[in-house]
């Protein structure tokens, strides 16, 4: 029994006998196409052998086909198949074979240096269309008909890419071209094609119509499953066992497909776009086949499968096992509330999960997790406390400790029983907010409606001490500054005011009269913020943010725990009244003391020293 889906060269496909049916419309490729097949063939053509490798192919997109017969011009009956998806590639390389083997070789036929004709292309609703292509380089200019016009445009554009000198230069180059495009499969090269062949009884029309619809599309993961599931995969199998192991697969291909639709555990695994798949199971093949994150090949893990199943001896049962641990041992992270934090939070800053579970598999469960530990504190390789804001290159480090400490405060929590929502942290856009702001700097300067927002979030709050529902002190001060608020509008504030009168509040605001600037650009005095939500805080006083965060919190906003709990004073144990309007020293000493504390286990700085006086409860 033929393979239903396997790799061809297109020296394979010389001699074949082609039929597109009246169903799809005729050949409409632009010169663009046209050419980028060209360049496509021509760079892979010119690539430096890899003596490593038996041979190279460049792939090109599936062509599906089922056995047909039909009749010819002349009454003969012909077999060969029906092309149900691919017809515009596969006369495009019609035309490219026929330039070369008529202005190149100077040959009306391949039979002697190839063994074989070129294989012949049909179209139904164009009877004359094998005839056409044949003597197409004869052809002065035909407008019969609107796909000859289409299929001429295409030899013109193949004919002036050969000769215009850019790029074949020589006959070496045109040779060079020729041996990849119609090598064979024990050659160095070859260009191959992925050949889908359906079943004889599949509609070729409702076929046709739901893979150009989208709802079937050739992805990889499409090409896998027939792979999979084909009459021919378990050929070395007993129909019953096929038949067991055909369901098994279907079974599970289609719990790890609702699986991966979760958006919780997508986002555990991967940091990819959920919506970049359109089957989301394609994501587990991309990572067995260590899919290069920036690969141009769209069928890379399609191929890798195909290769799989050759280069390496596999059967086909042996793969699906290895696709189904790969599955059973992400759904065992995500239900341990352990490995989940800590790998959830390792995949987040970039760890390849492909590693994860190959070392997961060959390592007893103690020796994963001490590999687990060390991935983490590689990641922290840097002393906390000399971060800075304002330092280039520090911000990523800064990123990390804040998304560890969040992390590691609720894996460490015995009683929360929710697990760190990943999804969260990877569908925000977030940015590292300072807890109390120093001064001004960050508002845009050439543009009034960010200063009179921002005048406006404060006046609230200096109006209840101007009227003495504050615990601050109403002093003179604070009247002149209301005043001058009230006075302010678009017509009369500058930047100058607004500078001077916002630094003035900032201190006001503040529990030390002067701050240390490394000290307000240091961990201690940084939470994460979504961006959005951080447009609103920006530069405001600590008072302003806690109240604006509450608020978000009731609205539903996503709150990185630990900055839910910086706003509620959580980390300071002794704070009087007053205190709860100011982020001050005692503030940003026991912050960062519960930092240090919750991420001890990764820090280089070793042990941290137990300080009772700063122990949060």
């Amino acid at each position: 029994m033929s393979k239903p889906l396997q790799l061809k060269t297109i020296n394979d496909l010389l001699g074949e006998k082609f039929f597109i049916p009246n169903y799809q419309r005729g050949f409409r490729w632009t010169a663009k196409q046209v050419e980028d097949l060209l360049n496509d063939i021509w760079v892979f053509s010119r690539k430096p052998i890899d003596r490593a490798k038996e041979s190279e192919f460049y792939c090109l997109q599936p062509i599906v086909v089922k056995q047909r017969q039909w009749e010819n011009e002349k009454k003969e009956i012909i077999d060969g198949y029906e092309v149900i998806d691919g017809q515009q590639r596969l006369t495009s390389i019609y035309i490219i074979i026929d330039y070369l083997a008529k202005d190149f070789l100077k040959i009306d036929s391949l039979i002697e240096d190839y063994g074989s004709e070129t294989f012949t292309i049909l179209y139904e609703t164009r009877p004359k269309s094998e005839d056409f292509l044949k003597h197409i380089s004869n052809v002065s200019d035909d407008r019969s008909n609107i796909d000859f016009y289409h299929m001429q445009m295409a030899y013109k554009t193949v004919k002036e890419w050969f000769t215009s000198g850019e790029n074949t230069k020589d006959r070496n180059d045109k040779n060079r071209f020729l041996l990849s495009l119609l090598g064979k499969l024990s050659d160095e090269r070859s260009v191959q094609v992925i050949w889908y062949q359906v079943d004889q009884g599949i509609d070729g029309k409702e076929l046709f119509t739901r893979l150009n619809i989208g709802k079937i599309p050739l992805t990889n993961s499409e090409l896998i499953k027939a792979l999979f599931l084909s009459e021919s995969s378990f050929e070395q199998c007993t129909n019953d066992e096929a038949v067991r192991r055909k369901m098994e697969i279907s079974h599970i291909w289609d719990q790890i497909e609702q699986s991966l639709s979760d958006q919780d555990f997508w986002s555990f695994i991967t940091n990819e776009k959920q919506s970049g798949y359109s089957t989301k199971i394609e994501l587990l093949f991309d990572m067995i086949s260590k899919k290069p994150q920036k690969t141009v090949d769209p069928l890379h893990t399609f191929l890798y499968f195909m290769k799989a199943l050759t280069d390496y001896n596999k059967s086909l049962w042996e793969l699906w096992l290895r696709i189904e641990n790969y599955y059973l041992t992400l759904c065992h992270w995500y239900k341990d509330k352990n490995l989940y934090h800590k790998i959830g939070y390792l995949i987040t800053v970039g760890e390849n999960i492909q590693e994860l579970i190959e070392i997961s598999l060959n390592e007893k469960k103690d020796v994963f997790e001490i590999i687990i530990d060390d991935k983490i504190r590689d990641s922290l390789r840097f002393n906390i406390e000399e971060l800075s804001y304002e330092k280039e290159g520090d911000y990523k480090k800064i990123d990390r400790v804040l998304l560890l400490f969040n992390v590691e405060s609720i894996r460490n929590n015995l009683n929360i029983a929710e697990f760190c929502p990943f999804r969260f942290h990877k569908n925000v856009v977030w940015s590292i907010e300072h807890i109390h702001a120093q001064n001004s700097e960050g508002i845009d300067k050439t543009k009034k409606d960010p200063w009179l927002t921002w005048l406006r979030h404060h006046k609230k709050l200096i109006d209840e001490i101007v009227i003495g529902e504050s615990p601050i002190k109403a002093d003179d001060e604070w009247k002149e500054i209301l005043e001058e608020i009230q006075q302010l509008n678009e017509d009369n504030i500058t930047w100058q005011t607004f500078n001077i009168l916002s630094n003035r509040i900032i201190i006001k605001l503040s529990d030390e009269e002067n701050y240390d600037y490394e000290e307000m650009h240091s961990i201690s005095n940084l939470a994460l913020i979504g961006h959005h939500d951080n447009s609103i805080l920006n530069n405001s006083v600590f008072e302003v943010k806690r109240r604006a965060i509450i608020e978000m919190d009731k609205q539903g906003h996503y709150i990185p725990v630990c900055t839910r709990r910086v706003f509620l004073k959580y980390y300071n144990n002794n704070p009087s009244t007053q205190q709860y309007y100011y982020w001050g020293k005692q503030d940003r000493e026991s912050y960062l003391y519960e930092i240090k504390k919750v991420l001890n286990d990764y820090l280089p700085q070793g042990e941290l020293e137990m300080q009772n006086d700063y122990q949060s409860i």
